[in-house]
This record gives structure tokens, C-alpha cells and sequence, in this order.
């Protein structure tokens, strides 16, 4: 369990509203955000142990959608097993709802997540609906949404729990690509005090984890399906049995030699997922998925890696590919690719857009 320590200095303004706004509230659920990732896994596991151990405070931690990706299921099993999905939590316990790594209009449905969204903490760049809630901590300079609970825990005073520091570390290391990827003086701090406290066997077994056979059958899918540009990679994997892969897909085809950016399209329950990635420093990625879902979906992220959804109304084939070929023709146009000049990745005739499921 975490404990508390003599570190604690005094606490800058955001942990003082933070103190301010549960004054009178002693049950709290934390949410991540959907389909989440080890930085929001690592991020809502440092928050409740913040509120618990510092604040004195019932805490619990939930999510929703599906954890797919084999490493954070391992993630899941190894470090938050009371980690509840979202569907499974008996609201009338908790008095307020908290949600990391994510802001309103990506991480929480009112509609079903029915307790009054009290915060938010995020380094995603800033949303509109942000600023309705009482208390909001958003730093998009950061590289991960833990290295901000990293310094909420030293903030406050409190000594993490080996699977709580190990979780914390696994979110840091992701989200910024082993400190590759937009990571600042606050990212490499947090991560050099984290990994003295972090339980190495633990992390071996979570980056390391046996992979089910669905993997491989999406990852052909995925290669088998690539079409070339000049500059870019797309696919798609029809039905997916988690949208993780979505991601997934799209990191590896970014690996291609001579590709700036890569897109991965995915169905799962309804819902459309698209995935993108970027290696060029002038571009950036949240700006490109929200050019390319323009009224059709929600999305957004960082510089080099976004995110977005559309709601299709039903899972059928058809509909699955009319929304593909419409997104899909327009992040052409707006990365000035030609569909004339695609070609399949693993060769034969090139097509005009391989959209079979």
C-alpha cells in the first residue's frame, strides 16, 4: 500500500483547488479513459491512492470499452486487479466521478456515467467542455498524463506502492515512446524517480506477454490490405476484436522505410476507429484526423499520434465501407496523395482502395 513520506513540499495551486473542490465529499470513482491505454491505466491507479492515502478519501477505478492490447491486459491483471469496467461499478457508491488521461468529450457519457463528472486531469490539448468542470489540471506540454500524477503523489506526500510506481513508469515509457516522443524535463524527472521504485519482474512480464492467435490473423489482415503513397500507408481490418489493434496496426506500418505517415481503419460494436500516426516534425497528427473525420466523428491527439471514432449506426459491411472509402479518399486529398498512385504493399495490381472485410 502507499504510504506517506517526508518529501511532501507545499502543494502548488492546482493541488490546493483539488483539495478544495472534494471538501465534503468522501466517495470517488475514477474513470480512464475508453479503451484505456497504460497511461491512463497508470494514471487513475496514482490518483485513487493520491485521494485515498493523502486526502482520506473511498476511491474507486473503473473503464470502459475493451483492454485488448496484450501488454495493457497484462497491465490490468499484474497492477489493477480491482480495476472494474465501468458497466460492472454500482454508482450509488461514489458521490462524484473523476476521469484522467481524457476530457469530457472523449472519456465520459453522462447519458450512462451518471454520477456529476467533478474533474479531470489530461495532457491532451485543451477541449471547450474542460472548462465546466469545477476542477480541470490539464498540461499538454506534457508527454503522459502520469508524469503529471507522478508529481501529484511527490506533491502530496505519498510513497507509491510498487504496482502503482510500476504502472506509473509502463504509462511514462509508452506515451512517449522510451522518452523518444514529446517528453520534457518533467517527463525524464518522474521517470528516473519512478523506475528506482518500479518492480522490474513485474514490468518484464507486462512488456513481454504471451500474444493470442486473433493478433496474428489481424496483423496479415492489416499487411495484406496496406496500400502505398508517396509519403503514406493506409488499411483497414474490417471487424476487430478489440480496437486497440487499431493502433497497434498503425504504429508498425509507420516502420515502413520511406513513409511520413500511417492510418489504420477498424469496426468494433457499432463504432468506427481510425488510427493516426506521423513521423514528420511539421505535421501533427490530431490536426490530421480531425481534417479527415471533418463532421463524420470525434478525434484528436498529439503531434505524432491521434485518434478518432465515428458512430456508424450499425455494423454492417457496407456501411463500414462507405464511411472507409470517404475518410480514407479525403486524407489523401489533404495530405496531397493521388489515389491513382497507390499501390499494394506486398505487390500484385495496384488497387484503388482495398476495402474488402
Amino acid at each position: 500500500m502507499a504510504s506517506l513520506t517526508a518529501e511532501r513540499t507545499e502543494l502548488p495551486e492546482p493541488l490546493d483547488r483539488l483539495r478544495e473542490v472534494l471538501a465534503g465529499i468522501d466517495r470517488v470513482l475514477v474513470y480512464c479513459h475508453m479503451n484505456p491505454d497504460p497511461d491512463s491505466l497508470g494514471s487513475a491507479l496514482a490518483l485513487a491512492e493520491v485521494l485515498r492515502t493523502a486526502l482520506g478519501k473511498k476511491v474507486g477505478t473503473c473503464y470502459r470499452g475493451l483492454v485488448g492490447r496484450a501488454e495493457n491486459r497484462r497491465v490490468l491483471e499484474l497492477l489493477a486487479p480491482n480495476m472494474m469496467p465501468a458497466r460492472t461499478v454500482d454508482q450509488a457508491q461514489f458521490d462524484v466521478a473523476f476521469l484522467v488521461d481524457a476530457q469530457p468529450d472523449f472519456g465520459y457519457l453522462p447519458e450512462v456515467d451518471r454520477l456529476p463528472l467533478l474533474g479531470c486531469i489530461d495532457h491532451h490539448p485543451w477541449t471547450e467542455s474542460t472548462g465546466r468542470l469545477k476542477y480541470h489540471d490539464v498540461r499538454s506540454g506534457y508527454g503522459s498524463t502520469c508524469t503529471i500524477l507522478t508529481e501529484y503523489m511527490r506533491s502530496f506526500g505519498v510513497e507509491p506502492d510498487p504496482k502503482v510506481a510500476t504502472a506509473l513508469y509502463y504509462g511514462i515509457k509508452t506515451d512517449t515512446l522510451d522518452l523518444s516522443r514529446r517528453t520534457g524535463e518533467r517527463d525524464l524527472d518522474a521517470y528516473e524517480w519512478l523506475f528506482r521504485r518500479a518492480d522490474r519482474l513485474l514490468l518484464t512480464q507486462i512488456q513481454n506477454p504471451p500474444l493470442q492467435k486473433a493478433y496474428f490473423e489481424e496483423l496479415r489482415k492489416g499487411i495484406g490490405r496496406a496500400v502505398t503513397y508517396r509519403r503514406s500507408i493506409l488499411t483497414e481490418l474490417g471487424h476487430v476484436s478489440y480496437p486497440d489493434m487499431v493502433a497497434e496496426i498503425a504504429d508498425r506500418l509507420l516502420r515502413l522505410e520511406g513513409m511520413q505517415s500511417s492510418v489504420c481503419f477498424g469496426s468494433h460494436e457499432g463504432r468506427l476507429h481510425v488510427s493516426v500516426r506521423t513521423n514528420h516534425p511539421e505535421s501533427d497528427a490530431g490536426s490530421m484526423v480531425r481534417a479527415m473525420l471533418v463532421s463524420d466523428g470525434v478525434g484528436g491527439g498529439h503531434a505524432q499520434m491521434a485518434a478518432g471514432r465515428v458512430e456508424m449506426g450499425d455494423d454492417s459491411r457496407d456501411r463500414y465501407l462507405e464511411i472507409v472509402a470517404r475518410l480514407w479518399n479525403r486524407f489523401l486529398v489533404n495530405e496531397g496523395e493521388r489515389v491513382a498512385e497507390g499501390k499494394a504493399l506486398l505487390g500484385g495490381e495496384a488497387p484503388k482502395l482495398r476495402l474488402s472485410l
